[in-house]
């Protein structure tokens, strides 16, 4: 979870898994909207107070700046999605066609 605070976005930094949901609220009185270039699924609409959004990240691994588009310039409304390759394979159940 990212919050949208007054103060800028907290956590600023962040790492999920590939396919993982990433939700961000808005706990500020203001409204705001999360943008960004690298990856479209963190492109928000305008988020009231105490309003949400959920991204769905895409394939990884990629790493996502992301701001708010109402605040443009504004560093602590500025950071950073890594998105982690997820892990592919039996998930510990053992491959039923050998080895």
């Amino acid at each position: 979870m990212v919050s949208l605070r007054a103060a800028g976005v907290n956590p600023s930094t962040i790492s999920v898994m590939a396919g993982a949901q990433l939700e961000f609220i808005n706990e500020d009185a203001v409204n705001h909207q999360v943008a960004s270039n690298d990856c479209s699924e963190l492109s928000s609409p305008i988020l009231a107070a105490a309003a949400s959004f959920t991204a769905t990240m895409g394939a990884g691994p990629k790493t996502c700046a992301f701001s708010d588009a109402l605040m443009p310039g504004e560093t602590a409304f500025q950071g950073i999605v890594t998105v982690e390759q997820s892990s592919t394979g039996d998930a510990g159940y053992g491959n039923p066609y050998g080895p």
